[in-house]
């Protein structure tokens, strides 16, 4: 029986490996991305090449380490080519998946016909999965052990669960609330024992992981600007109520969900939920509420343990139409949720959820490239990642270090104006957002709310170039809506 069942977990593993790699191959030289090159990357180089769990290279913070500790101990055995580690997320995004299905697999026990193969089809089309299974970030390997956990929690095998809920959060803090969570259902059934192994040991490792920062830097979180940014920046009630509302959007009406959102909504009476159903759905409602509350940046990848949960409620709802009407609505659904893999909304949002960030890095790259061969000598003007980007040729953008690069806040027309420009200067602006002539921060009221509620910057366009007169344009690339202007002084 469990070589059985060993061998339809590696088949099941094989199947989703073989379309992720099938699905990314032509990505895996990719240079890195946004967080990727400025904080995972180089906090997993310092502790590879020195040893260091506190980055030097970049800023330290919160985040336990995880991550670095896996690629680097992937980088002593393998190397550190880009290709390698993103061959390796590849891995760990098909055990996310293989868990993610076992766990429809027991949530829809009873169901009519096959609902966790629905569930598969939708997590595999969302374009934030497709874009997260190849990027070295936290909210991946988290989410694979906050999955796990639900998972174990579902099957009652106890200390598993309380090894994923370790595991979780030693890649990332905020995913304690989920075996916090599990951990007052536990209580409440009377596995007294279990219950506060669940929660007291990830808390330890926590309160023990922040103590050592503590010691390290002299704060709590590693770096109080940090800390002001994701706990108390995020709690001003604008900035909050936007949080809740992004959240609820991305889950229930964003890239198609809509429709088996409707579908769950008008059908809920006729699906029967099995009482096992209520820790786990509080369970990630907790996760959606902590990852709302702290972190400046509302980004959808801190929803990753949420997803499985989510499609599997979506399967279920599903499950109860006839034939006919049921492939129809998944079909839709996942031509939907496909088809916004390749299409920007008109609204900004992380570039990392979508192909976005392949048109960014490329142009930046192309960019990058120019800079190393023609202005190696000159002073480089740009903002963050590019700024990165020149810096550190581990990240994959140019062979060797430029040496003379200033970094800028952002490219707001009044910092460009103020800076002292020499002859030879050079200055690389690229879109480092979405926003499109189209879109709806071209309205002024929701233009001027980002600036008042959020510090949004009006940053440069093409177009403001002529108002920097002292710069010259030299080169320009663009790709899909995303563009990069390399200007010098004469």
């Amino acid at each position: 029986m469990a070589r059985s069942r060993a061998k339809s977990l590696l088949i099941v593993f094989s199947f989703f490996a073989f379309v992720l790699f099938i699905t990314h191959f032509r990505l895996l030289e990719l240079p890195y991305f946004w967080d990727e090159a400025g904080q995972f990357i180089p906090q997993t180089h310092d502790l590879w090449k020195h040893g260091l769990l506190v980055p030097q290279s970049t800023s330290p913070n919160s985040h336990p380490p995880g991550l670095p500790i896996l690629l680097a101990g992937f980088w002593t055995l393998f190397g550190d080519s880009i290709e390698g580690t993103r061959a390796f997320l590849l891995l760990i995004a098909a055990a996310f998946f293989t868990i993610s299905f076992l766990l429809s697999v027991e949530l829809l026990k009873g169901s009519h016909g096959a609902p966790a193969f629905l569930a598969g089809a939708m997590m595999l089309c969302n374009p934030l999965l497709y874009t997260q299974s190849m990027m070295a970030q936290l909210d991946l390997p988290t989410a694979v052990f906050s999955t796990l956990l639900l998972l174990a929690y579902v099957q009652k095998r106890e200390r598993l669960a309380v090894v994923a809920a370790l595991l979780s959060v030693a890649f990332k803090e905020t995913s304690i609330g989920i075996p916090l969570t599990l951990a007052f259902f536990a209580w409440r059934e009377g596995r007294t024992r279990f219950a506060l192994a669940l929660a007291g040991l990830p808390a330890l490792l926590l309160a023990n992981w922040f103590g050592f920062m503590a010691f390290k830097t002299g704060y709590l979180f590693g770096d109080p600007a940090y800390a002001k940014y994701n706990l108390s920046y995020p709690l001003h009630p604008v900035r909050l109520a936007y949080a809740l509302f992004r959240r609820f959007s991305y889950l229930a009406i964003e890239n198609w969900h809509l429709i088996p959102a409707m579908v769950l909504l008008f059908r809920w009476r006729q699906i029967g939920f099995a009482p096992v159903w209520r820790p786990i759905v509080a369970a990630v409602t907790v996760h959606t509420l902590v990852v709302s509350v702290s972190g400046g940046a509302v980004l959808e990848r801190y929803l990753l343990p949420v997803l499985p949960v989510l499609y599997t409620a979506f399967a279920a709802g599903l499950s109860t139409l006839r034939p006919k009407p049921r492939y129809l609505a998944l079909g839709f659904t996942c031509l939907g949720l496909f088809s916004m893999i390749f299409l920007n909304p008109p609204w900004p949002y992380a570039l990392e959820n979508n192909l976005a960030m392949v048109d960014l890095v490329e142009i930046e790259r192309n960019a990058s490239g120019f800079a190393e061969v023609r202005f190696r000598d000159h002073r480089i003007t740009t903002a963050w990642p590019m700024t990165d980007a020149l810096r550190k040729p581990y990240l994959g953008y140019v062979e060797k270090p430029i040496p003379n690069v200033r970094s800028v806040e952002d490219f707001s027309l009044d910092r460009l104006k103020a800076l002292d420009w020499k002859r030879g200067d050079v200055l690389i602006l690229y879109s480092r957002s979405w926003d499109p002539d189209f879109g709806l921060t071209q309205w002024p009221a929701l233009r001027a709310a980002l600036r008042r509620y959020f510090g949004t910057p009006l940053e440069m366009t093409p177009r403001d170039i002529p108002d920097l007169p002292q710069l010259k344009p030299y080169l320009g690339y663009s790709q899909r809506g995303l563009w990069v202007e390399i200007l010098v002084v004469p």
